[in-house]
């Protein structure tokens, strides 16, 4: 592709800034407007289809009260049992009624004009009598819409409107039927049906249009024509009609969109009907609006040229002006010697790739550099710390003092800072520590330091002979501020043990492990400590156990005090803290020895401890990733809780199980209860069973059965005139011997015998 120069881009940018907002402003304007007149039109269309159809409830309405009028009429009432026209015409009485119900038909036509007949048709007559006289059913010549009748109620389901016919009384002309069946207001059985002209219906629904080319149509649910201007497709099938197939397959019951007829664009706007199932379809022509908008779009058009071009050549002015100095830079840096400027391109192209191309020379050469050093530098002190240094005259230059240290640092709670952060946010957050450290360390000494692996980081310092005596005072201060800062960076503590000093870089490895044995001292002095050789005294005591405090924990959790076991185990743990000579060793034996105490506790309990404490609790490996001896307390102080907990969930269920177990025994008791059916019953264990009902009652589950039992016994024998061998097999024994045998161990004597001195 060609480069331009820079004015030719900056004036074709600054012209696309002002042309398209003005193009877009223009079309979305158009297009507003046009939408906006078209949504408009819908709406107004739509609410003449609700005109036309609030016309037809009326007319439906009107209708509905008409036949609910005539057919409370006395005299349609006593037409009741006129089956036969020949005998009405013979009696003259019969006759005369006739003629009164044709006349009442005959003045519901006259009094409106959309009225073109009425019939009476009674199921079990031989006549059908209608406005213009009384017509035997065989001769009757309109016979469409009583199809629609027989159809409706032999298939039981509701008929108010049909679809238009010819008329009964003029050829010329079409009328539609709304027949309504006798069934709740009059003992006949049949219907009323009044024909209206199908021209007057149209009128009335497309009374509010004012343009020729508008019209409102119904059709049915199958596309059929019920009402229309243009009468040449009444009844006719319109489905094949594209805007009439859209409407029909729409599940929207009302909407409006545009559609081309015949090369002209309307508006169709559609409601749909439940009652009747009928669909009110309305057609606008949109010649008139379309003239009007394209009259002011033209005009707007017109305007935002005009503006375009004026934009255009102020771009241009614009251009030039912020242009020359530009290319007086560029042709000063082109007459400099030294400077190759490859490729071809415009002003700003050739300026950017000149500076791109020095800046990433000066930078890759700085990173080179600083990345071999840093590699350098670590890799010399990893050799330090294994004990296999490296003898480059450059690494020795680090430490050019006599005496050395080693610092470790170490992250408290690192399982949390493991499960906080990524791998390599962690290696970020241990760079911060170890730029930190060697920033406020090196303000007193010359040091160096590597991130390891897991917790640690190291930082080897160099001392003079002189610096020996303050060092650990000056580190510790310089520590101290490490770590308030660090706690605020990787959201827990840091901390530190201090190595011996060396007076040979090559046995600084000796510092180093010396450093990490006294980080078991964090155990007994707490998170964020400051460890070094001297508090690393010897214990001197024999190993000591708080036997006294066991027993106290014990007791508490028998009798479920959570304040006083938790006062228990606080005093536990500061018999510990008091005992300065203990070492962390011995720390761990007890602590391992009170949880080896606290699993017989609860095997002698019959409690396991996964239904304490869950499947995947090991209550060891969980003491070992403890780091100080007061979180070893909550530590403790927790399992014991939940043990509390777990024996007073206990013994509500125990409470809820004995009242399933005696309902069950109360139920049952006459029956042979054996104790496995019963524990299967509850959902527990043989023994645990007994366990709870002897616990609760006091005594075991078959005396109970047997007294229960007993006491039935007495009561049968006192009461009725059963033989004791009924009684005996009523009560779930298998023989009247058995029975005899439990009722005197209960009662003392045999059943005969208290029978009869109850008896007398």
């Amino acid at each position: 592709m060609k480069n331009y120069s820079v004015i030719v881009k900056l004036m074709i940018v600054l012209s696309l800034f002002i042309i398209i907002p003005i193009i877009t402003i223009t079309f979305i304007f158009n297009y507003g407007i046009m939408k906006y007149s078209e949504d408009e039109i819908g709406r107004s269309g739509l609410g003449k289809l609700d005109s036309a159809k609030s016309v037809t409830d009326l007319l439906s309405q009107t209708i509905n009260n008409e036949i609910l009028h005539l057919s409370l009429d006395e005299t349609l009432n006593r037409l009741y049992g006129m089956d036969d026209i020949n005998q009405a015409i013979k009696d003259s009485d019969n006759n005369l009624m006739l003629y009164q119900f044709v006349s009442k038909l005959s003045d519901i036509v006259k009094t409106n004009n959309a009225y073109s007949s009425v019939y009476l048709y009674l199921d079990n007559s031989n006549y059908i009598a209608t406005s213009n006289g009384v017509y035997p059913k065989e001769t009757f010549p309109d016979e469409t819409w009583l199809k629609y009748y027989i159809k409706s109620k032999e298939l039981g389901e509701p008929l108010s409107w049909t679809d238009p016919r010819p008329s009964d009384t003029n050829g010329n002309s079409s009328v539609i039927s709304y027949i309504f069946p006798l069934t709740y207001t009059t003992n006949l059985k049949g219907s009323i049906t009044i024909n209206i002209y199908e021209s007057r219906l149209s009128n009335l629904i497309n009374s509010n249009n004012y343009d020729i080319s508008d019209f409102i149509s119904i059709i049915n649910a199958n596309g059929e024509v019920i009402s229309s201007v243009d009468k040449t497709i009444l009844n006719k099938n319109l489905t094949d009609v594209p805007y009439i197939s859209k409407i029909l397959n729409s599940e929207i019951e009302r909407g409006h969109f545009i559609h081309s007829i015949n090369e002209k664009r309307f508006l169709i706007t559609y409601l749909k009907t439940g009652a009747e199932n009928w669909t009110f379809v309305g057609v606008f022509s949109l010649d008139t609006l379309t003239t009007k908008v394209n009259s002011l779009k033209m005009s707007i058009i017109y305007i935002s040229i005009f503006l375009l071009v004026l934009f255009v050549l102020l771009s241009y002015v614009i251009s030039r002006r912020l242009f020359n100095p530009v290319k007086k830079l560029v042709q000063e840096i082109k007459s400099r010697k030294g400077i190759d400027i490859i490729g071809n391109g415009n002003e700003f192209t050739l300026l950017s790739k000149t500076f791109d191309v020095m800046i990433k020379q000066e930078d890759q050469l700085f990173r080179t550099i600083e990345r071999d050093q840093k590699n350098l530098r670590e890799n010399y002190l990893l050799s330090l710390l294994r004990g296999k240094p490296s003898n480059s005259e450059d690494e020795m230059k680090l430490f050019p003092l006599k005496n050395t240290l080693c610092c470790v640092i170490y992250i408290d709670k690192y399982n949390d800072f493991i499960s906080n952060f990524s791998y390599e946010h962690q290696y970020y957050l241990k760079s911060v520590i170890l730029n930190l450290s060697e920033e406020k360390v090196g303000e007193s000494f010359i040091c160096s330091g590597v991130v390891l692996d897991g917790d640690k980081v190291v930082i080897i310092v160099n001392i003079t002979d002189e610096d020996i005596i303050k060092v650990t005072h000056v580190l510790k201060s310089a520590f101290s501020i490490v770590q308030q800062e660090a706690s605020k960076i990787i959201e827990t503590t840091i901390s530190v043990c201090l190595g011996g000093i060396y007076d040979d870089i090559l046995k600084i490895r000796n510092s180093y492990n010396e450093a990490q044995n006294l980080i078991k001292q964090r155990f007994i002095i707490g998170h964020e400590a400051f460890i070094y050789q001297k508090e690393n005294t010897a214990a001197t005591n024999k190993y000591f156990y708080p036997f006294n405090m066991e027993k106290q924990i014990f007791n508490n959790i028998d009798i479920g005090s959570k304040d006083a076991l938790l006062s228990s185990i606080s005093s536990f743990f500061d018999e510990i803290k008091h005992n300065k000579n203990l070492s962390y060793d011995n720390i761990m034996l007890i602590l391992n020895q009170l949880l080896g105490s606290t699993i017989k506790y609860l095997l002698d309990l019959n409690i396991s401890v996964s239904k304490v404490f869950g499947n995947d609790f090991n209550i060891y490996s969980k003491l070992a990733e403890i780091d100080t001896l007061d979180e070893a307390g909550l530590f403790l102080s927790n399992i014991y809780l939940q043990i509390i907990e777990y024996n007073e969930m206990f013994k509500v269920e125990g409470k809820s199980h004995i009242v399933k177990i005696l309902d069950y025994i109360h139920k049952n008791y006459k029956k042979d209860i054996a104790i496995n059916m019963l524990a299967e019953h509850v959902g527990l264990s043989y023994s645990h069973v007994r366990k709870i009902f002897n616990d609760e009652t006091g005594e075991n589950i078959v005396n109970y059965i047997n007294n229960m039992r007993i006491e039935e016994a007495q009561r049968l024998l006192r009461q009725t005139n059963m033989n004791i061998n009924d009684i005996a097999l009523s009560l779930g024994y298998n023989n009247k011997q058995s029975f005899n045998r439990f009722f005197k161990k209960y009662v003392g004597i045999n059943p005969g015998e208290y029978r009869n001195i109850k008896a007398n």
